[in-house]
């Protein structure tokens, strides 16, 4: 089908248009999570079809659509999905933040593993409740889960996890033993886990996307889009996979009193479409992702050897360590010297790191990486 790169500026685009007329036309952007390219021509060819039908009334989802979401985690993932687990939702943070309200109360405890993304810090405080953080640990050249001070973390007002699976910003692809552990801990303290699987479809050979509902079904919630894999973050479709029924009757109670249930015609098409005819695209994309990974890792750590980096196994993007560089805004330095807008680990919960969208094209990565060169010669030279 072809990956083709378009220039995103000038249509209203968060990643480039917000930033060059915020910080200077000279800027270039790596940051924010989503990809340079078109999205898959099946979806583009669909609509297309549907802007000539003229009418855009209100859209139910048919029955089509949750067939495609079943077959596509049959197919994909090896798992078998049951059509009454399925709900609706706007977007994985928006359906996050009413399981969050949905499932606990003011003062509740709440679970993450930073370094993780930014809504994840957001959605517990702005519900009222408390965070914990179970940062993840460097281990052996690998991100680990700590476990143990999870299992520390935990008492009788402690409940819920959320997962990021594979992990933003890090990059892991947590093993089904990962999961399995993590699941018989919540199990045993009747924790619910809330498991954001957004990026689960971009997932680098050797390493396999394991839905955490392999690892159980009791107490956990799936959240996931099409958005970060065919690039149409914008159309805010989403959905859940919610085994446990009690569960899926308190987030339908919020979804229904807050009249989410209309959704947006290109989102409801532009899912069932990439998960009916969009595999091929996808795999040539993976194969494009993985050479612009291993260009950037390869070039970064041969020229830029203070930072430390580790491959990412999943995702588009990679997480820079700049702890060794002493600077005390590594997002500031690169934007002032480099002229490149990083996303800033302060956010993820790390100041010393800056996440680096590598998801453009061959062209823009290798500039992005020279300036990035040129501001680290500037300090360490």
């Amino acid at each position: 089908m072809g990956i083709r790169f378009v220039d995103r500026r000038g249509w209203d685009c968060k990643k480039y248009d917000l930033i060059q007329k915020t910080y200077g036309e000279d800027v270039l952007p790596a940051w924010i999570a989503d990809m340079d390219v078109a999205t898959a021509p099946p979806i583009i060819d669909a609509f297309l079809k549907r802007v000539e039908h003229g009418a855009f009334g209100y859209t139910f989802r048919s029955e089509a659509f949750y067939d495609a979401i079943i077959g596509w985690y049959r197919k994909r993932y090896g798992f078998e999905v049951r059509r009454e687990w399925i709900v609706d939702g706007p977007g994985v943070i928006p359906m996050m933040s009413m399981l969050v309200s949905a499932l606990t109360d003011p003062g509740d405890k709440v679970i993450i593993q930073p370094p993780v993304y930014p809504p994840f810090f957001a959605i517990v405080k702005k519900n009222k409740r408390a965070l914990l953080e179970n940062r993840l640990v460097k281990l052996n050249g690998s991100f680990k889960m700590n476990l143990e001070e999870l299992k520390s973390l935990i008492d009788k007002d402690t409940k819920l996890i959320i997962l990021c699976n594979p992990h933003n910003p890090v990059g892991r692809v947590w093993t089904l033993e990962e999961l399995k552990v993590l699941y018989d801990i919540a199990l045993e303290h009747d924790l619910i886990i809330i498991s954001d699987e957004i990026h689960g479809d971009i997932v680098y050979e050797p390493n396999e996307f394991n839905t955490m509902l392999k690892a159980g079904l009791k107490n956990v919630v799936v959240l996931n889009s099409p958005g970060k894999t065919f690039n149409m973050p914008a159309l805010n479709i989403s959905y859940g996979i919610i085994p446990d029924e009690e569960i899926r009757r308190k987030y339908m109670e919020i979804f229904e009193a807050i009249d989410l249930t209309t959704g947006s015609a290109f989102g409801i098409l532009g899912l069932r479409i990439a998960y009916t005819e969009g595999e091929p695209w996808l795999e040539e994309l993976l194969r494009v992702l993985k050479s612009n990974r291993d260009i950037a890792y390869e070039f970064l750590r041969e020229n830029c050897p203070s930072i430390e980096i580790l491959p990412p196994e999943g995702t588009f993007l990679m997480w820079l360590d700049c702890g060794k560089l002493n600077l005390e805004d590594p997002q500031a330095f690169f934007l002032e010297r480099a002229r490149v807008y990083l996303n800033n680990g302060k956010d993820f919960g790390d100041p010393n790191c800056v996440r680096l969208n590598f998801a453009c094209s061959r062209d823009t990565l290798k500039e992005i990486l020279l300036r990035i060169k040129g501001a680290y010669d500037s300090l360490v030279k």
